[in-house]
């Protein structure tokens, strides 16, 4: 093998490593009040934004006015309310709501 691809690998390996370890020798060890409320507040408002993204081109003209989007957003609900597991609400919404736009 190149000793110079061995060079490039070594570089960006040791790259990666500054990259990550870096954040936890420069921060404090109490995490700041405003980092923490970000931290509890950002998901729900990325989520609200994507529900907003995704139902923007809903049309309400369409037969049965938008019943599929709001099926599969209350599957999502439903889902996240009683399991908890966001990767699982998600997964199920967008199962739900691909059935019934390929059966309906």
């Amino acid at each position: 093998m190149n000793t110079e691809i061995l060079l490039i690998i070594l570089v960006i390996a040791i790259a990666n490593l500054i990259t990550r370890f870096l954040p936890y020798f420069i921060m404090p060890k109490k995490i700041p009040a405003f980092l923490d409320y970000i931290s509890n507040i950002l998901p729900n408002a990325i989520i609200a934004m994507l529900v907003v993204y995704c139902l923007r081109y809903m049309r309400f003209e369409a037969p049965f006015y938008g019943i599929k989007e709001i099926i599969g957003v209350a599957v999502v609900v439903i889902l996240h309310l009683s399991i908890k597991i966001p990767i699982v609400s998600i997964l199920g919404g967008v199962v739900i709501y691909m059935l019934l736009i390929q059966k309906l």
